[in-house]
C-alpha cells in the first residue's frame, strides 16, 4: 500500500473577519481526507488552523502538526491531532514542514503565514524542486497585493516567471485539487 501523499498547510492562528475564511478552511480540510492525502501543519488548535485540522481528522486524513515549544507552554497545542511533534522553535518547526511535504497549501493567514510561504517557495525554488506545488489559497482576494507584489518581482526583473511555473493562485477548492491530481503520483513528486 502507498502512503498517501502529504500536504503541508499553513494558515493563520486565528479565524479573520470573513466567514469565507473559516469556510473554505473546513471545506479544504474535508476534502483532503475525502481525497485520501495527509495533513501536515503547525500543529496549533486556534483559528483556521484548528478548523482545517479538525475537517481533515473527521474525514479520515492522518494530521500531523509540528509545533514549537513555545506554543504548547501557551496551551495552543492540537492535541487530538493524529501525531504532533513538539520542536524546540519556529526553525525548526519551519523546516521540517518544508521538508515532509509534497505540497503546500497556504490558506488566509498573517505574517506567520507569509513568512513560511516566502521560505517554502524560496527554499524550493534554491533546491530545484520546483516539481512541488506551492497553492495559494486566494480566497476573498486576500493575496491579491502579494499576487501583484510577485508579478512586479517578475516584471523588474528579480524573478523569472520560467523558474516559478510551481507557484500558483487559486481561488475554489476545485482549482487546488486540479493542481494537487495533475502533480502530485502514486509514486514520487513528479
Amino acid at each position: 500500500m502507498t502512503q498517501p501523499k502529504t500536504i503541508t498547510v499553513y494558515c493563520g492562528s486565528r479565524p479573520g473577519k470573513r466567514k469565507e475564511y473559516a469556510q473554505f478552511a473546513a471545506e479544504f480540510g474535508s476534502r483532503l481526507g475525502r481525497e485520501g492525502y495527509a495533513m501536515l501543519f503547525g500543529g496549533g488548535r486556534l483559528g483556521l488552523m484548528g478548523i482545517t485540522a479538525d475537517a481533515a481528522l473527521a474525514a479520515g486524513a492522518t494530521v500531523t502538526g509540528i509545533i514549537p515549544e513555545v506554543f504548547v507552554d501557551k496551551e495552543q497545542a492540537h492535541t487530538g491531532v493524529s501525531h504532533l511533534e513538539v520542536v524546540k522553535d519556529m526553525n525548526v518547526r519551519k523546516k521540517k514542514l518544508i521538508q515532509l511535504g509534497d505540497a503546500y497549501v497556504i490558506l488566509p493567514g498573517g505574517f506567520g503565514t507569509l513568512e513560511e510561504f516566502a521560505d517554502t517557495a524560496d527554499w524550493i525554488h534554491i533546491y530545484q524542486q520546483s516539481n512541488r506545488p506551492v497553492i495559494v489559497a486566494n480566497i476573498c482576494g486576500l493575496y491579491d497585493p502579494l499576487k501583484t507584489l510577485i508579478r512586479t518581482y517578475m516584471e523588474e526583473g528579480f524573478m523569472d516567471r520560467d523558474e516559478w511555473s510551481n507557484l500558483h493562485f487559486c481561488t475554489t477548492s476545485d482549482q487546488i485539487f486540479s493542481i494537487l491530481r495533475e502533480s502530485l503520483t502514486d509514486g514520487d513528486v513528479k
